[in-house]
């Protein structure tokens, strides 16, 4: 909507162009109602036909009521019972449905040819077959139901072909027997004006009296007086073969025409504004005080009926219904004495005179009847008129397009333009200061004319651009520029540009509230609210032009279309997704128009309180003191569903099998006076992020609707405006595969889990098998190292030993020998250490720690570090394989730590548990490059060993450190590997205690 604006801005100014019953909300109802103003004629009034084109089963209405929700129910048809909420029909199976009453507790009574039929008002929500309870008054003729009617005491009246009945505490009684009843009235003293078969009858509580006196002064015979009512002012009126007659007091007046020759009258009725209506021969009539209107000739009237917001409705014979109601907005046209219907811009004065200003067509003036037009025959030369204004001395300005500013004084206009220093000769607005000077918006520049001077101010005085829109003068005197880059104040004697509105699109003034708050229209962004120099987003979805605030707060927006605010409406601040608050009037309430004209100013208040605003079509009128108000909230009800391709009703709530993929929710608010109005949002929770707005017809649809049970929620605004936050809720569950419930989840969980747990046992299976295969080649190794080498140095050792013990001992060779043997001596010791430690059983429990602590002592021996071993647990036997790969990978990082990393304190922490064998080396020094640490590059190769052989023995090893914070390098081996009788646990065991050391956070 608002990014018309923008167009109208980039033109420059050229010349204007079965629902559940948690589900319906019923409010309280309207405080105040429209009504057919009976002082307007019936031409004034807003006429809406509804036909079969429109969803109508059939154009033939026999009669309607409305139940307490909204809904409007129709007999139509072969008797077909028909719902509508304002936008559509609903056709119910209901069969042979012809008179319809509504009790006063809201049960709908249905009046068939075969009984009557009563419908609990909790039932009359649904869209399927409606729950009735079948009665008959009496038999045969006697359950042929004509009319009902609820009297002011509760009580019901039917009237059948076979006599009148009276239900009263559950039970039927015949009170006019054996003669058809055709009408029923009651009087003001209670007693019941009846139209029977032979004529007109009144009960009076005990006994019927015929009333042929009455036949003879109307000039008719018995069976030709139709209807009998008596109005709220004791007026009965008379429908007759001859036409409509009424008795004041004593004595009876027909009413012209009156006679033969087609005037009769058939049906009367009095809405709840007190206007009686009558169904004759020429059509619909309305009572005045001395005559008939004629209000719709030929209209065939079957049924008439008031709704409670006061609008009229017609049933007719063949033709549909009609709604007739009073208009919100008056419009004036050249019927009225405008000069064209293209009106500009429009002015109150201080005395409250009326001017308006028309594209090329003059400057008008309204006396309360009609408008004065003042052109170039008057001294206007030009009559473009774009802008109105009123000067401290209550002299006329007159903006144009073309021709300057002209000033109206004691009925002859002077003109002001570029002759007279204005920058251009298109002036857009006009500003009368308090201080005398007068204000001109112009293409060109903002001039001032003060004291007969004419100043221009331009981008060189601080405005973004020269294009000036419009002005405004707030109440503390300060002067606002709005262009078509942004928006500039007045100080000093410079403008400023304000800098938290845009200045690269239109912006512009269009007033302020009580408050002192200052509201602009930023083009395609909305209406802004200026506090302390900041913008605030008040309305993004409304289009403005001008603001006018009455005397109790509301504001009145006019741009595209006229919107209203209520007190502090556009003050608060709105949360997300927090809707507005506001009515909208268009061509449902009489506006001809769809967008109101672009001068400046384009609406007016006049001290009567009559809102007027100009338009392409006329200016239009508003007489807010007797505009209509609800304060009822919107009844919001669901439609239908469609699932699949099935429409169904919406029950209680939706149960969806596995595998919907489309879901189309069909909803809508009752409101049968102006469906147009009202706005609506919906939001499905754990699918929508947000509130969305619904069109029309609303619905919403959904696609792979996740399983469970969700909350489809549905708000909307009344007609005036006024959202229902909290709206309605319709339950919808979506049943889940068999793979979506939470104990198959559970159950894959759990086999998951034993999946990952067998796949690790097959994986140390796998290592312990490898080690064995290990051991016993090392085991073959041994044996043959020590059958075959270390037996072959024995001899050799003691051939040696006899070639020494035949050297004499003085010689230089004795002792070298000596030497030799020695030493070989040693070889055949570490030689058999070896083949030892190949062995399984020559490994020593402890021998992991106490060799650990004697390299760590023998490297720390020329130097200043601290070395500390630390023994955690009892120390268990290893598998050879895994304890030389423990010690070569220990062995590299402490020679590393002491080479490399210029630490004074160097620890190894050794760790025997149940489950897993720890080995911890740290340092405080400087810590490994990052590269190294990543890669090994740059030949330090230490660190990709100690990965390989933890790796060959199903180990972790962990490595940290970062530069001048030191290094700490983690070892971690499984016990079932690493122990040489490993754990006797059982795998549940070992399930239970690896899920507990991960909660405890044990890596």
């Amino acid at each position: 909507m608002v990014r018309r604006i923008a167009r109208t801005i980039s033109e420059v100014l050229i010349p204007c162009r079965t629902i559940i019953a948690s589900l319906l909300l019923v409010a309280g109802f309207a405080s105040q109602g429209l009504a057919l103003d009976p002082s307007q004629p019936f031409s004034s009034y807003l006429r809406t036909r509804f036909s079969s084109e429109d969803g109508l089963p059939s154009s033939v209405v026999h009669d309607m009521v409305q139940s307490q929700d909204g809904f409007l129910w129709l007999s139509v048809g072969s008797e077909t019972l028909t719902r509508f909420d304002g936008r559509h029909f609903a056709e119910i199976s209901f069969p042979r449905a012809y008179v319809l009453a509504i009790a006063p507790g809201g049960d709908l009574w249905v009046g068939t040819d075969g009984g009557l039929q009563r419908i609990a008002a909790t039932a009359l929500n649904q869209f399927d077959r409606l729950p009735a309870t079948l009665y008959h008054p009496g038999p045969g003729l006697g359950s042929r139901i004509v009319c009902l009617h609820f009297s002011r005491n509760g009580i019901l009246w039917v009237g059948t072909a076979g006599g009148l009945y009276r239900f009263e505490r559950g039970g039927f009684s015949s009170v006019i027997p054996q003669v058809g009843i055709i009408r029923i009235e009651e009087a003001s003293n209670g007693h019941l004006l009846v139209i029977t078969a032979d004529g007109f009858v009144e009960w009076d509580g005990e006994r019927a009296t015929p009333h042929p006196e009455f036949a003879a002064q109307l000039g008719v015979k018995p069976k030709d007086v139709f209807h009998v009512l008596e109005d709220s002012r004791g007026v009965t009126w008379f429908c007759t073969s001859l036409g409509v007659a009424r008795r004041i007091g004593g004595s009876i007046e027909k009413l012209p025409p009156y006679g033969p020759n087609g005037h009769g009258a058939f049906r009367a009725y009095e809405d709840p504004q007190g206007n009686v209506w009558f169904a004759t021969d020429q059509g619909l009539r309305r009572a005045t005080a001395a005559s008939l209107e004629l209000a719709v000739p030929g209209m065939h009237v079957r049924c008439i009926y008031g709704d409670r917001d006061g609008d009229l409705w017609i049933g007719t014979n063949g033709d549909g219904i009609f709604r007739f109601k009073d208009r919100a907005v008056h419009m004036f046209t050249t019927a009225d004495g405008l000069p064209n219907n293209l009106t500009m811009t429009v002015l109150a004065s201080h005395e409250g005179s009326l001017w308006s200003g028309a594209n090329c067509g003059g400057l008008s003036r309204f006396d309360g009847r009609r408008f004065r037009t003042y052109s170039e025959k008057d001294g206007l030369r030009n009559s473009c008129v774009y802008a109105l204004a009123e000067d401290l001395n209550h002299d006329l300005w007159v903006g144009t397009y073309g021709g300057g500013a002209f000033r109206f004084h004691e009925g002859s206009f002077t003109q002001y333009s570029k002759a007279q220093g204005l920058a251009s000769d298109i002036v857009t607005s006009i500003v009368a200061a308090r201080d005398g000077s007068l204000w001109f918006a112009t293409p060109e520049a903002v001039s001032r004319l003060r004291n007969g001077q004419v100043r221009n101010y331009t981008t060189a005085d601080g405005l973004s651009t020269n294009h000036a829109l419009n002005l405004y003068e707030d109440r503390d005197g300060g002067i606002w520029a709005g262009t078509v880059r942004g928006i500039a104040h007045l100080t000093g004697d410079r403008f400023a540009v304000v800098p938290s509105l845009p200045n690269n699109i239109g912006v512009f003034p269009i007033g302020e509230d009580r408050s002192g708050s200052l509201y602009m229209t930023v083009a395609t962004k909305g209406i802004f609210r200026l506090e302390n120099h900041r913008a605030i987003n008040a309305a993004p979805e409304i289009g403005a032009t001008h603001v006018v605030e009455t005397r109790e707060g509301d504001a009145w927006i006019s741009g595209f279309g006229i919107d209203r605010f209520q007190p502090a409406g556009l003050q608060g601040l709105r949360g997300h997704d927090e809707p507005l608050d506001y009515a909208a009037f268009g061509r449902g309430d009489g506006l001809d128009a769809t967008e109101c004209s672009f001068g400046f100013p384009n609406s007016a208040l006049t001290p009567d309180g009559k809102l007027w605003v100009a338009t392409p079509q006329g200016l239009a009128m508003l007489d807010l003191p007797h505009l209509p108000w609800t304060n009822r909230k919107p009844a919001i009800y669901m439609e239908e569903v469609t699932v699949g391709r099935n429409v169904q009703p919406p029950g209680h709530e939706l149960v969806l099998p596995p595998g919907t993929h489309h879901v189309e929710l069909h909803f809508d608010a009752i409101e049968i006076s102006s469906p147009e109005k009202i706005r609506m949002q919906y939001r499905l929770d754990s699918v929508d992020s947000e509130w969305l707005d619904a069109g029309h017809p609303a619905h919403a649809i959904y696609s792979n609707m996740p399983a469970g049970t969700h909350a489809f929620h549905v708000r909307a605004s009344n007609r005036d405006g006024i959202w229902d936050r909290v709206g309605a809720v319709y339950s919808i569950v979506r049943q889940p595969y068999f793979y979506e419930t939470a104990l198959f989840q559970l159950a894959a969980a759990t086999a998951g889990c034993l999946f990952l747990f067998g796949l690790y046992r097959l994986r140390l299976r796998g290592a312990t098998a490898r080690l064995g295969e290990r051991m016993a080649e090392r085991e073959r190794i041994a044996r043959e190292l020590h059958d075959t080498l270390l037996q072959g140095f024995q001899g050799l050792v003691l051939h040696f030993q006899a070639v020494l013990d035949q050297i004499p001992n003085g010689e230089p060779a004795h002792q070298t020998m000596k030497t030799a043997l020695s030493q070989a001596d040693q070889v055949i010791i570490e030689g058999r250490r070896r083949v030892r430690d190949l062995r399984a059983e020559g490994t020593e429990a402890n021998e992991i720690s106490q060799e650990l602590a004697g390299y760590g002592e023998e490297l720390a021996k020329d130097s200043v570090i601290a070395f500390k071993v630390t023994l955690v647990g009892s120390p268990e036997l290893f598998h050879p394989v895994v304890r030389e790969e423990i010690y070569r990978i220990a062995r590299e990082a402490l020679a590393n730590a002491f080479r490399h990393s210029q630490a004074s304190s160097i620890e190894v922490e050794v760790a025997y548990d149940r489950a897993t064998f720890w080995l911890r080396v740290r340092d405080n020094g400087s810590g490994i490059d990052r590269e190294i640490l990543d890669n090994g590059r740059n030949g330090h190769w230490g660190l990709s060993g100690m990965r390989e052989r933890a790796q060959n023995i199903a180990a972790q090893l962990s490595i940290w450190s970062n530069p001048g914070a030191g290094t700490e390098i983690d070892l971690k081996v499984p016990a079932k590997i690493a122990y040489a009788r490993g754990s006797k646990r059982s795998p549940w065991q070992w399930l239970k205690h690896w899920i507990k050391r991960g909660a405890s956070g044990v890596r």
